[in-house]
């Protein structure tokens, strides 16, 4: 039984070498390479939607820069 999906990816020739050379210096495949790029995608996107969304409330509550800082280190404490 498959455990993984084959699917089709189009890259430019210079992106295509660049793939091979980074995957061959770090001794992994492509596939390992790019799933772990999209992992590290899907990590940054996230992280935008919480600052996207953190920014709104600390607009919205009129907080300043170092009430945020005081915020985060307070939490951090407990």
């Amino acid at each position: 039984m498959k455990t993984a999906k084959v699917i089709s990816l189009s890259l430019p020739p210079d992106m295509e070498k660049e793939v091979q050379k980074v995957a061959k210096e770090e001794h992994r495949t492509v596939s390992e390479l790019l799933r772990e790029a999209f992992r590290q995608y899907l990590a940054n996107r996230d992280l935008a939607i919480v600052r996207k969304e953190a920014h709104k409330i600390v607009k919205k509550m009129k907080l300043k820069p170092e009430d945020v800082a005081r915020i985060v280190r307070e939490s951090r404490s407990k």
